[in-house]
Protein backbone atom coordinates (compact mmCIF):
# COMPACT_ATOMS: atom_id res chain seq x y z
CA UNK A 1 0.00 0.00 0.00
CA UNK A 2 1.41 3.64 -0.95
CA UNK A 3 1.22 5.29 2.07
CA UNK A 4 -0.17 8.98 2.21
CA UNK A 5 2.47 11.91 0.76
CA UNK A 6 2.41 13.84 4.01
CA UNK A 7 2.62 10.48 6.22
CA UNK A 8 5.27 9.69 4.09
CA UNK A 9 7.37 12.93 4.48
CA UNK A 10 6.81 13.11 8.50
CA UNK A 11 8.36 9.24 8.64
CA UNK A 12 11.48 10.20 6.84
CA UNK A 13 12.47 13.02 8.11
CA UNK A 14 12.24 11.04 11.86
CA UNK A 15 14.40 8.48 10.04
CA UNK A 16 16.72 11.01 8.31
CA UNK A 17 17.05 12.39 12.52
CA UNK A 18 17.47 8.90 13.81
CA UNK A 19 20.39 8.55 11.62
CA UNK A 20 22.23 12.06 12.31
CA UNK A 21 21.64 10.57 15.96
CA UNK A 22 24.00 7.59 15.09
CA UNK A 23 21.50 5.30 15.40
CA UNK A 24 22.72 1.14 14.23
CA UNK A 25 21.22 0.59 10.81
CA UNK A 26 19.19 -2.12 12.06
CA UNK A 27 17.44 0.07 14.13
CA UNK A 28 16.55 2.43 11.83
CA UNK A 29 15.16 -0.27 9.63
CA UNK A 30 12.86 -1.43 12.61
CA UNK A 31 11.46 1.85 12.99
CA UNK A 32 11.18 2.05 9.69
CA UNK A 33 9.21 -1.69 9.71
CA UNK A 34 7.09 -0.40 12.51
CA UNK A 35 6.24 2.69 11.62
CA UNK A 36 5.17 1.97 7.99
CA UNK A 37 2.65 -0.67 9.24
CA UNK A 38 1.09 1.95 11.59
CA UNK A 39 0.57 4.63 9.09
CA UNK A 40 -1.01 1.84 6.38
CA UNK A 41 -3.19 0.66 9.37
CA UNK A 42 -3.94 4.52 10.21
CA UNK A 43 -4.65 5.47 6.52
CA UNK A 44 -7.07 2.30 5.91
CA UNK A 45 -9.15 2.73 9.38
CA UNK A 46 -9.38 6.84 9.08
CA UNK A 47 -8.42 7.61 5.13
CA UNK A 48 -6.02 10.81 6.41
CA UNK A 49 -2.91 12.12 7.41
CA UNK A 50 -1.73 11.15 11.30
CA UNK A 51 -2.36 14.86 11.99
CA UNK A 52 -5.78 14.56 11.96
CA UNK A 53 -7.82 13.75 15.67
CA UNK A 54 -9.46 10.51 16.35
CA UNK A 55 -10.24 9.07 19.79
CA UNK A 56 -9.09 6.07 21.35
CA UNK A 57 -6.24 5.46 17.87
CA UNK A 58 -3.22 4.13 20.10
CA UNK A 59 -5.54 2.09 22.27
CA UNK A 60 -7.05 0.47 19.16
CA UNK A 61 -4.11 -0.12 17.07
CA UNK A 62 -2.79 -2.33 20.52
CA UNK A 63 -5.76 -4.46 20.60
CA UNK A 64 -4.77 -4.54 16.30
CA UNK A 65 -1.30 -5.66 17.12
CA UNK A 66 -2.48 -7.67 20.64
CA UNK A 67 -5.29 -9.87 18.87
CA UNK A 68 -4.40 -9.54 14.90
CA UNK A 69 -6.66 -8.88 12.58
CA UNK A 70 -7.75 -7.77 9.04
CA UNK A 71 -8.32 -3.93 8.27
CA UNK A 72 -9.88 -3.21 4.88
CA UNK A 73 -9.79 -0.57 2.92
CA UNK A 74 -13.38 0.05 -0.16
CA UNK A 75 -13.29 2.42 -2.35
CA UNK A 76 -16.36 4.42 -2.27
CA UNK A 77 -18.92 5.24 -4.89
CA UNK A 78 -16.60 8.20 -6.01
CA UNK A 79 -13.37 6.39 -6.54
CA UNK A 80 -15.43 3.80 -8.54
CA UNK A 81 -16.70 6.30 -10.74
CA UNK A 82 -13.67 8.21 -11.32
CA UNK A 83 -11.68 4.78 -12.59
CA UNK A 84 -14.25 3.73 -14.64
CA UNK A 85 -14.00 0.37 -13.25
CA UNK A 86 -14.18 -1.66 -10.37
CA UNK A 87 -11.27 -0.46 -7.44
CA UNK A 88 -9.64 -2.79 -5.39
CA UNK A 89 -9.85 -3.61 -2.22
CA UNK A 90 -6.89 -2.73 0.14
CA UNK A 91 -6.01 -4.82 3.41
CA UNK A 92 -3.56 -5.21 6.09
CA UNK A 93 -3.68 -8.29 7.94
CA UNK A 94 -1.91 -8.57 11.16
CA UNK A 95 -0.81 -11.28 13.31
CA UNK A 96 -1.11 -11.70 16.70
CA UNK A 97 1.72 -10.14 18.27
CA UNK A 98 3.91 -11.58 21.85
CA UNK A 99 3.44 -8.71 24.43
CA UNK A 100 7.17 -7.83 23.68
CA UNK A 101 6.76 -7.42 20.41
CA UNK A 102 3.81 -5.66 20.56
CA UNK A 103 5.45 -2.79 23.13
CA UNK A 104 8.38 -2.97 20.84
CA UNK A 105 5.80 -1.35 18.39
CA UNK A 106 4.17 0.87 20.41
CA UNK A 107 8.37 1.89 21.93
CA UNK A 108 8.83 3.27 18.27
CA UNK A 109 5.46 5.16 17.74
CA UNK A 110 6.29 6.77 20.97
CA UNK A 111 9.40 8.49 19.58
CA UNK A 112 8.27 8.82 16.22
CA UNK A 113 5.36 11.08 18.26
CA UNK A 114 7.56 12.80 20.80
CA UNK A 115 9.58 13.85 17.41
CA UNK A 116 6.32 15.44 15.93
CA UNK A 117 5.65 16.60 18.98
CA UNK A 118 8.99 18.82 19.45
CA UNK A 119 9.51 19.39 15.73
CA UNK A 120 6.23 21.27 15.35
CA UNK A 121 6.04 23.15 18.85
CA UNK A 122 7.55 26.25 17.56
CA UNK A 123 5.71 26.68 14.07
CA UNK A 124 2.25 24.54 13.84
CA UNK A 125 -0.12 22.85 16.30
CA UNK A 126 -0.66 19.72 14.24
CA UNK A 127 1.43 17.73 17.06
CA UNK A 128 0.77 19.48 20.24
CA UNK A 129 0.42 15.95 22.34
CA UNK A 130 1.97 12.63 22.55
CA UNK A 131 -0.93 10.39 22.05
CA UNK A 132 1.15 7.37 23.01
CA UNK A 133 0.76 7.69 27.01
CA UNK A 134 2.58 4.92 28.82
CA UNK A 135 0.22 4.72 31.50
CA UNK A 136 -2.38 4.17 29.70
CA UNK A 137 -1.44 2.43 26.83
CA UNK A 138 1.69 0.35 28.38
CA UNK A 139 1.89 -3.42 27.86
CA UNK A 140 2.82 -5.39 31.11
CA UNK A 141 5.17 -8.07 30.42
CA UNK A 142 5.78 -11.09 32.10
CA UNK A 143 8.64 -13.15 32.48
CA UNK A 144 8.33 -15.69 30.15
CA UNK A 145 7.70 -12.80 27.89
CA UNK A 146 10.93 -11.65 28.16
CA UNK A 147 14.12 -13.82 26.93
CA UNK A 148 17.33 -12.56 29.20
CA UNK A 149 20.28 -12.08 27.78
CA UNK A 150 22.43 -14.50 29.01
CA UNK A 151 25.60 -13.47 31.07
CA UNK A 152 29.16 -15.13 29.25
CA UNK A 153 30.73 -17.26 32.71
CA UNK A 154 34.47 -16.57 33.57
CA UNK A 155 35.21 -19.61 32.61
CA UNK A 156 33.86 -19.48 29.12
CA UNK A 157 35.60 -15.89 28.80
CA UNK A 158 38.91 -17.14 30.22
CA UNK A 159 38.83 -19.96 27.33
CA UNK A 160 37.48 -17.65 25.21
CA UNK A 161 40.18 -15.16 25.38
CA UNK A 162 42.88 -17.69 26.02
CA UNK A 163 41.99 -19.17 22.38
CA UNK A 164 42.08 -15.91 20.44
CA UNK A 165 45.18 -15.15 19.38
CA UNK A 166 44.24 -12.34 16.46
CA UNK A 167 45.13 -8.63 17.63
CA UNK A 168 41.78 -7.46 16.09
CA UNK A 169 39.82 -10.15 17.52
CA UNK A 170 41.25 -10.46 20.79
CA UNK A 171 40.82 -6.29 20.78
CA UNK A 172 37.10 -6.57 20.24
CA UNK A 173 36.71 -8.95 22.92
CA UNK A 174 38.59 -6.85 25.35
CA UNK A 175 36.38 -4.02 24.25
CA UNK A 176 33.71 -5.82 25.08
CA UNK A 177 34.19 -7.40 28.35
CA UNK A 178 36.11 -4.55 29.94
CA UNK A 179 34.61 -1.64 28.54
CA UNK A 180 31.28 -3.19 28.10
CA UNK A 181 30.59 -1.45 24.35
CA UNK A 182 27.94 -1.74 22.35
CA UNK A 183 28.11 -3.07 19.02
CA UNK A 184 27.41 0.44 16.88
CA UNK A 185 30.12 2.16 19.40
CA UNK A 186 32.51 -0.67 18.98
CA UNK A 187 32.16 -0.51 15.15
CA UNK A 188 32.73 3.52 15.33
CA UNK A 189 35.84 3.13 17.16
CA UNK A 190 38.93 5.09 15.84
CA UNK A 191 42.80 4.99 16.89
CA UNK A 192 42.47 9.04 17.42
CA UNK A 193 39.80 7.78 20.49
CA UNK A 194 42.12 6.63 22.47
CA UNK A 195 44.45 8.77 24.74
CA UNK A 196 47.33 7.09 26.17
CA UNK A 197 48.33 9.68 28.71
CA UNK A 198 44.88 9.99 30.62
CA UNK A 199 43.60 6.24 29.54
CA UNK A 200 40.83 7.11 28.25
CA UNK A 201 38.82 6.60 25.22
CA UNK A 202 36.28 8.83 23.84
CA UNK A 203 32.94 6.55 22.72
CA UNK A 204 29.63 7.90 20.20
CA UNK A 205 27.21 7.28 22.63
CA UNK A 206 23.40 7.09 21.81
CA UNK A 207 22.03 10.46 20.45
CA UNK A 208 25.51 11.13 19.27
CA UNK A 209 27.33 12.78 21.82
CA UNK A 210 30.78 11.81 22.87
CA UNK A 211 31.74 9.90 26.40
CA UNK A 212 34.96 9.81 27.64
CA UNK A 213 36.13 7.37 30.02
CA UNK A 214 38.04 5.12 31.65
CA UNK A 215 37.82 1.16 30.65
CA UNK A 216 39.36 -0.80 33.00
CA UNK A 217 42.38 -2.96 31.95
CA UNK A 218 43.37 0.27 29.59
CA UNK A 219 47.15 -0.88 29.60
CA UNK A 220 45.91 -4.54 28.09
CA UNK A 221 43.76 -2.85 25.28
CA UNK A 222 45.99 0.31 24.68
CA UNK A 223 48.64 -2.66 23.78
CA UNK A 224 46.49 -4.16 20.87
CA UNK A 225 45.35 -1.33 19.70
CA UNK A 226 48.85 0.01 18.80
CA UNK A 227 49.72 -3.38 17.31
CA UNK A 228 47.32 -2.63 14.87
CA UNK A 229 47.72 1.10 14.21
CA UNK A 230 50.98 -0.02 12.66
CA UNK A 231 49.29 -0.99 9.68
CA UNK A 232 46.53 0.55 9.75
CA UNK A 233 45.07 2.19 6.14
CA UNK A 234 41.94 4.30 8.22
CA UNK A 235 41.84 5.69 11.72
CA UNK A 236 38.81 3.77 11.86
CA UNK A 237 40.06 0.59 14.04
CA UNK A 238 37.84 -2.13 12.86
CA UNK A 239 37.06 -2.08 9.49
CA UNK A 240 36.25 -4.37 6.30
CA UNK A 241 37.99 -4.75 3.00
CA UNK A 242 37.67 -1.40 1.14
CA UNK A 243 38.59 0.43 4.47
CA UNK A 244 35.13 1.52 5.56
CA UNK A 245 34.40 0.25 9.09
CA UNK A 246 32.52 -2.66 10.02
CA UNK A 247 28.34 -2.87 9.96
CA UNK A 248 26.60 -3.86 13.10
CA UNK A 249 25.88 -6.52 11.11
CA UNK A 250 29.13 -7.86 10.44
CA UNK A 251 30.38 -6.77 13.99
CA UNK A 252 27.74 -9.40 15.38
CA UNK A 253 28.56 -12.37 13.09
CA UNK A 254 32.18 -12.16 13.91
CA UNK A 255 31.82 -12.58 17.35
CA UNK A 256 29.20 -15.07 16.86
CA UNK A 257 31.85 -17.04 15.09
CA UNK A 258 34.35 -16.81 17.94
CA UNK A 259 31.74 -17.75 20.17
CA UNK A 260 30.36 -20.71 18.32
CA UNK A 261 34.33 -21.83 17.51
CA UNK A 262 34.81 -21.88 20.58
CA UNK A 263 31.98 -23.73 21.51
CA UNK A 264 30.36 -21.45 23.88
CA UNK A 265 27.00 -21.85 24.89
CA UNK A 266 24.92 -21.05 21.94
CA UNK A 267 22.58 -18.39 23.63
CA UNK A 268 25.83 -15.95 24.41
CA UNK A 269 26.11 -12.78 22.12
CA UNK A 270 27.75 -9.06 22.52
CA UNK A 271 25.46 -8.00 25.06
CA UNK A 272 26.51 -10.65 27.14
CA UNK A 273 29.97 -9.39 27.45
CA UNK A 274 28.18 -6.22 28.80
CA UNK A 275 26.67 -7.99 31.13
CA UNK A 276 29.41 -9.03 32.39
CA UNK A 277 31.34 -5.82 32.58
CA UNK A 278 28.19 -4.52 34.42
CA UNK A 279 28.69 -7.55 37.20
CA UNK A 280 32.65 -7.40 37.44
CA UNK A 281 32.25 -3.94 38.03
CA UNK A 282 29.81 -3.79 40.65
CA UNK A 283 31.32 -6.17 42.59
CA UNK A 284 34.49 -4.47 42.52
CA UNK A 285 32.56 -1.02 43.68
CA UNK A 286 29.70 -1.96 45.53
CA UNK A 287 28.53 1.27 43.50
CA UNK A 288 25.52 0.88 40.82
CA UNK A 289 25.76 4.48 39.96
CA UNK A 290 29.19 4.49 38.79
CA UNK A 291 28.52 1.16 36.62
CA UNK A 292 25.20 3.30 35.37
CA UNK A 293 27.59 5.87 34.20
CA UNK A 294 30.06 3.61 32.74
CA UNK A 295 27.79 1.84 30.86
CA UNK A 296 25.54 4.89 29.73
CA UNK A 297 22.73 4.08 30.96
CA UNK A 298 19.91 6.75 31.79
CA UNK A 299 18.23 5.01 34.72
CA UNK A 300 20.07 2.67 37.33
CA UNK A 301 16.97 0.69 37.00
CA UNK A 302 17.99 -0.64 33.75
CA UNK A 303 21.67 -1.28 35.04
CA UNK A 304 20.53 -3.34 37.57
CA UNK A 305 19.28 -5.87 34.98
CA UNK A 306 22.73 -6.49 33.86
CA UNK A 307 23.94 -7.12 36.95
CA UNK A 308 23.85 -10.97 38.38
CA UNK A 309 25.74 -10.87 41.48
CA UNK A 310 25.65 -14.95 42.04
CA UNK A 311 28.31 -14.84 38.98
CA UNK A 312 31.82 -15.50 39.81
CA UNK A 313 33.98 -12.31 40.68
CA UNK A 314 36.38 -11.66 37.87
CA UNK A 315 39.99 -12.04 38.87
Amino acid sequence: MKINRKNQGWLQQYLDNCSKQNKSIHTIKNYRSDLEKYLCWYEITYSSPISAKHKNTIEHYKDFLLNGGIVIKRPNFFQKLLFFRKTKEISLIQKALSNNSAKRHLSSLKNFYEYLKQTHEDHSKLFLINPVKEKIHGIKLKDTDVEHTPIIPYEQWRNLIESTYRTRERLILLLLYWAGLRLSELTQLRFSNFDEKRKTIKVIRKGGYIHEFSPQRFDEIIKNVQFLMKDAKSDFIFTNYVGKCLSTRSMYSLIKKLLRINKCDERLGPHSFRKACATNLYKKTKDLLLVRDYLNHHDAKVTQTYIEVDQTPMH
